[in-house]
């Protein structure tokens, strides 16, 4: 760079950028936690019972899914809803 200060539209950009990334990473982490803590204690209920059938680890996994968007699901879809337009207007008035 020029050692000038960035432009007031690349800040609003990078904050916009960083606001989207830490929205999916939560969107993704709503998800995936409860789902690796039920698949690690349905691992460690197969192994001490010396279960190898597969469905029985599939099942609860789903079920946590499935509970988790019950849950979750309005609330992610209308954060995801406000990032959205805030976002658009934010970055159709940096480009003019």
């Amino acid at each position: 760079m020029n050692g000038l200060a960035p432009a007031p539209d690349e800040v609003m950009l990078g904050a916009l950028a960083r606001e989207a990334v830490l929205l999916f990473a939560g969107g993704a982490a709503t998800f995936l936690v409860p789902m690796l803590v039920v698949a690690v204690l349905v691992g460690l209920i197969q192994t001490i019972f010396s279960v190898q059938e597969s469905s029985i680890s599939f099942l609860p996994k789903l079920a946590v899914l499935v509970l988790m968007i019950a849950i979750a699901g309005e609330g992610l879809l209308l954060g995801l809803g406000d990032f959205l337009e805030s976002g658009l207007a934010d970055m159709v008035g940096a480009i003019r």
